[in-house]
């Protein structure tokens, strides 16, 4: 039976890495990709990168769904996560946003709140 790969993805380099692994694991397994974007208060600005990553998908021929939600973005990962057909999140390290750290703090929190397993891709 068929599972879900979840790759939240914000256009960083980081994401883009994370989501071709996922389209990998995907191939592999014959799993299907659930692509989201979160958002602080505005969908509009999530669309393009959706759009990329949705051409990326089409072009491997890799079934996949995807969702623009609006929110914390750790909080909507694991919301996402709780669907019994997840196989696996994989993201990041660290996303847009300038960190020093070797673990960002989407990809702290989304760790220690996870109900399924992580691959974490690095910077």
């Amino acid at each position: 039976m068929s599972k879900k790969i979840i790759v939240p993805i914000d256009g960083s380099k980081t994401s883009q890495n994370a989501l071709s692994f996922a389209i990998s694991m995907a191939k592999a397994y014959g799993d299907q990709i659930r692509l989201i974007n979160i958002q602080p208060n505005h969908q509009i600005l999530g669309e393009s990168v959706i759009a990329e990553a949705a051409r990326l998908l089409e072009e491997a021929r890799v079934l996949y769904s995807s969702k623009i939600r609006l929110g914390t973005p750790s909080i909507e990962i694991i919301t996402e996560a709780k669907d019994a057909d997840i196989r696996c999140i994989v993201m990041g390290t660290k996303g847009a946003g300038n960190s020093d750290r070797k673990l960002g703090s989407v990809s702290q929190a989304t760790l220690t709140m996870a109900p399924c397993p992580i691959v974490f891709i690095p910077s």
